[in-house]
């Protein structure tokens, strides 16, 4: 339509760096949504999963700080709780 991008931030209650991000993604053809989800592979192994079902097996009431040294990689806590979810594990919230 021949818009500013001013007007059509204004419009749209945008910033105008938004507008130019999508006019360049349109002049790019790469409309397409970007893909959601984790950008890379996961650091937690099939024994990492073994050694967290084990370990609230043996000791229901672990926390998710507890599991982490003994994990074969460093990752952060809440790594720990979204795997044990994805396993069907719950554990006792202790604070």
């Amino acid at each position: 339509r021949g818009e500013s991008q001013a007007s059509v931030a204004r419009r749209f209650e945008l910033g105008e760096r938004t507008v130019r991000r999508f006019k360049r993604r349109r002049d790019r053809d790469e409309l397409a949504p970007h893909k959601t989800g984790p950008r890379s592979p996961t650091k937690l192994t099939p024994a990492d999963n073994q050694l967290m079902r084990e370990q609230v097996a043996r000791t229901p009431g672990i926390t998710a700080l507890q599991l982490r040294p003994m994990l074969s990689v460093e990752v952060a806590e809440c790594t720990i709780c979204r795997r044990l979810k994805k396993l069907g594990l719950s554990l006792k919230k202790s604070r």
